[in-house]
């Protein structure tokens, strides 16, 4: 008898039930009713991680008296100050600027004031000075490790295996007291997370927009097209559905089509919440092929930019904001108060790729991490903008993650793996055109080698912890404060446990 490999079989059903999305589980397992809720409110945080390890020393650059230090650390790496996007951070005594490729985020960080940067933000599992780090006493696991670094800032608890993300045990609170939803409070348009696994709570993928003949959602349907089928024949698509239904013997061949049938029920759903469908529940479509959708979001993103090679290229970020956007639109016929998005942008591992070494006379100011800057910037400014025309600017916060900052060293052609690295909070609850440092002191560290918070090479030793960091989002979206350490864990140990004052 052949064998048949089961382990495949589950792994393409996995791959199907990750782009149909799962729902959350309900009826009797649901979570009893949240403290604080029902909510009445609609708040939705959108978290963008940036793999690879952004080089935020290139990102948001001392000025001034301080930009000397900053370029001979750097190297060829230095982006020339005249070059600089000038923000009025409005700290005494300093200036900063943006990269050059940041110009919507500084027009809305100098003029809206919405914008805030989060100064040297990392893992960590207690506060850390230089001498407990040459000691190696109690520093996270396997530190400057990418998949690491990535699942310590999803889980927020780098000293225990990461079962869960910060994300999802925020889902996990809100999610009974989001509304009588079909679809998870976790919705992701970048693939399933760590950051959004939760102990109950199961994120729900759309997939990026791609213009206006796509559509968000991946039906799980019959691999033949009962469209092409006579009336008299057999409809392939109902005889799919009834093996997704029938009863089982075997627990896990219930599990899985329990699975299948949520799947299937929670994208006609939201397909049917998005479209105009006709009888057979496909959205309907003009002559040229474009999609009726229900909530149509203008202006469109930006899809392309031009990259420093001067080609064109898609901005896959802005593909998978806009399908945020719409999922955000329709949040009243989605029956939600609460939304937890995810969008990542990758590239950032810049060893060798960082400038283009060319003939340019600052080839710093070409290649690959320029041009990613860029996507962010187009996007961010694009989305932060619809939010504000519709009168949500309030109502969404978005934020940035990534695995860690970079050396402050150059290696020739990049930069290597770092520790601390600066974020940013965006929309219209920040409080926003300043930087957030460790204490009014303590604004942003001396970018400099061998300064007080250079672990080696200028990776910056962070002084605010992943925690409070995302303590501060957590407590927005309507967590009470002793609430926070379920989702933060080691949130005591640091100077801020309830969070930070950068949202209002």
């Amino acid at each position: 008898m052949k064998k048949i490999d089961l382990h495949l079989d589950r792994r393409a059903f996995v791959k199907a039930m990750s782009a149909a999305a799962a729902t959350p589980m309900m009826g009797g397992i649901m979570q009893a009713a949240y403290a604080a809720g029902p909510f009445t409110d609609y708040r939705a945080t959108v978290c963008l991680f940036l793999f690879g390890g952004n080089d935020s020393q290139n990102m948001v650059i001392p000025l001034g008296g301080e930009y000397a230090a900053y370029a001979a650390g750097r190297g060829n790496l230095a982006i020339p100050e005249a070059s600089t996007l000038s923000i009025s951070a409005g700290v005494s005594g300093r200036s900063f600027g943006l990269h050059p490729s940041m110009p919507g985020l500084q027009g809305i960080f100098n003029n809206d004031k919405k914008l805030a940067i989060i100064s040297n933000v990392g893992v960590l599992t207690n506060p850390t000075t230089i001498a407990s780090y040459n000691a190696k006493t109690n520093l996270p696991p396997q530190l400057f490790s990418h998949s690491d670094m990535q699942s310590h800032w999803q889980s927020g608890r780098a000293d225990a295996p990461p079962l869960s993300g910060w994300g999802g045990r925020l889902a996990d609170l809100i999610e009974s007291a989001n509304g009588n939803s079909q679809v998870s409070v976790s919705i992701s348009a970048a693939g399933q997370s760590l950051m959004q696994k939760g102990d109950r709570v199961v994120s729900y993928a759309v997939s990026p927009w791609t213009g206006p003949k796509s559509t968000i959602v991946k039906r799980l349907r019959s691999w033949r097209d009962w469209d092409n089928y006579a009336t008299d024949r057999p409809d392939p698509q109902a005889a799919f559905e009834s093996q997704l239904t029938i009863a089982r013997a075997n627990i896990l061949e219930d599990q899985w089509g329990g699975m299948a049938t949520k799947a299937l029920t929670t994208g006609n759903f939201v397909n049917g919440v998005l479209y105009i469908l006709d009888k057979d529940g496909n959205p309907i479509r003009d002559a040229a092929g474009v999609v009726s959708e229900i909530f149509p979001i203008t202006p469109p993103p930006p899809s392309t930019y031009v990259a420093s090679n001067g080609t064109t290229q898609n901005n896959r970020l802005a593909a998978e904001l806009r399908s945020v956007a719409s999922m955000i639109a329709a949040r009243d016929k989605l029956v939600v108060k609460r939304q937890i998005f995810f969008v990542s942008i990758g590239g950032f591992d810049n060893h060798g790729d960082q400038f283009k070494d060319s003939a340019n006379p600052t080839p710093i100011l070409s290649g690959l991490h320029s041009d990613l800057l860029k996507q962010v910037d187009q996007a961010l400014t694009w989305f932060y903008n619809w939010t504000k025309a519709q009168g949500l600017a309030n109502n969404v916060t978005t934020f940035t993650m990534s695995d860690f900052g970079r050396t402050l060293t150059s290696n020739g052609t990049g930069s290597d793996h770092g520790w601390g690295g600066h974020h940013f909070a965006l929309g219209g609850v920040v409080s926003g055109g300043t930087i957030y440092g460790a204490s009014a002191t303590q604004i942003f560290p001396d970018v400099a080698l061998k300064s007080g918070f250079d672990v080696g090479q200028g990776r910056l030793l962070p002084w605010t912890s992943v925690d409070e960091y995302g303590a501060t989002f957590a407590k927005w979206m309507g967590t009470s404060t002793g609430e926070l350490t379920g989702i933060f864990p080691n949130l005591g140990r640091f100077a801020r446990p309830t969070g930070m004052s950068f949202l209002v």
